[in-house]
């Protein structure tokens, strides 16, 4: 379908504003995370790791991880003069990209763009998406590619063409040149490829390793190179984060972080549900459409198993919860007015989540 109909436009519309909101009216400061990934962009410039600012073994993990994302900002320094300016520009083009994305994503599989733009303004105004996509961050380019995957993935689906399931990986394995959690979108690859030749296990076995290799082989090597370099690990890394992530109570920890990252998009997903349950028992969606929205949805288990409980990390249900969401918005689309009003209470509460609702949330446990 085409995104030449005008609510397309209402849509990047919205996004437009949305980034400026971000852009313009959150703070954005080289603290925390951020001053370890400018680290890495010096260490990759030839700066001895004696002389970072944050803890090597951080400045390391962003250069196994994000690596082609941080190659990207300082070539663009270089053009704006500074790596704050190319960062911020940088993340910005990938907000809009994800999130358009993603509208294609829904326009495909519901057929109507009043559903894809209501569905992909969950998914834009979402607080991860929202405060830390366009900003000192590099989530988003995990998210971008994460999302580009399960796109052509269900083109493929659609298509049956070989060459959107090659698209699918390759955006798989670059996405992991520019954060570890485009990886995940290999969960409903594989079971994608599976269904269609479960029965026929040589078939399967004939499809899924070429394509594994051309997924996982690059990072692999790239892995190789850092520790050969710097005698690192991704082990490391996960040792570190068990070790400076300690929770008094981790199901209150999971509460208040999935509580402030869902908020609005909760309701509407349980509703969802309940249409998809229908939609798959009266059989008006078929089983490979079900099996990818399950594998959507498995795929976000790796985020809840992280040590570190955070809204940009449990960002990865998001994708599936927007996408059970939208079957409650196709059902309703008519009364779009009242989603439309949900999304700006919605949008409200990511702009006001951490200046004024995380401040004082207290849970009695």
């Amino acid at each position: 379908m085409s995104l030449k109909a005008p609510t397309f436009y209402i849509y990047l519309t919205c996004l437009s504003v949305l980034a400026l909101v971000s852009l313009f009216l959150l703070p954005h400061r080289i603290e925390g995370d951020a001053v370890t990934y400018v680290d890495a962009i010096h260490v990759l410039n030839g700066a001895p790791l004696t002389t970072v600012i944050g803890p090597t073994d951080y400045a390391v993990h962003r250069i196994m991880t994000t690596f082609i994302g941080l190659e990207i900002i300082n070539i663009l320094s270089f053009v704006f003069g500074s790596i704050p300016l190319a960062w911020l520009i940088w993340a910005t083009f990938l907000y809009f990209l994800v999130n358009i994305v993603f509208y294609k994503l829904l326009l495909k599989m519901f057929g109507n763009h009043t559903t894809a733009c209501f569905g992909g303004l969950f998914f834009a105004a979402n607080y991860a998406m929202f405060v830390f996509g366009p900003t000192f961050f590099m989530d988003i380019g995990g998210w971008f590619f994460y999302t580009l995957s399960i796109y052509l993935l269900y083109t493929y689906i659609q298509s049956g063409k070989k060459k959107d399931l090659l698209a699918s990986a390759l955006a798989i394995s670059v996405g992991a040149f520019f954060k570890e959690n485009a990886l995940v979108a290999y969960v409903p690859f594989f079971f994608v490829v599976l269904y269609e030749n479960y029965r026929l296990p040589l078939t399967f076995f004939k499809k899924i390793i070429p394509l594994s290799l051309i997924i996982f082989v690059p990072i692999m090597v790239h892995q190789v190179c850092i520790y050969w370099v710097f005698g690192e690990t991704y082990l490391r890394w996960i040792e570190i984060n068990h070790s400076v992530y300690v929770y008094a109570n981790i199901w209150a920890e999971y509460l208040k972080s999935l509580g402030s990252l869902l908020n609005l998009l909760i309701p509407v997903s349980l509703v969802g549900v309940y249409y998809f349950a229908k939609a798959v028992k009266s059989k008006a969606i078929d089983t490979k459409r079900v099996l990818f929205i399950a594998a959507v949805l498995i795929s976000s288990i790796p985020a809840l198993m992280w040590p570190g409980i955070t809204q940009r990390v449990l960002f990865m249900v998001v994708p599936g919860l927007v996408i059970l969401a939208s079957f409650a918005i196709d059902r309703y689309r008519k009364y779009w007015y009242v989603f439309a009003v949900l999304l700006v209470v919605y949008a409200l509460s990511s702009f006001y989540m951490d200046s004024f609702i995380l401040n004082f949330v207290e849970l009695p446990f």
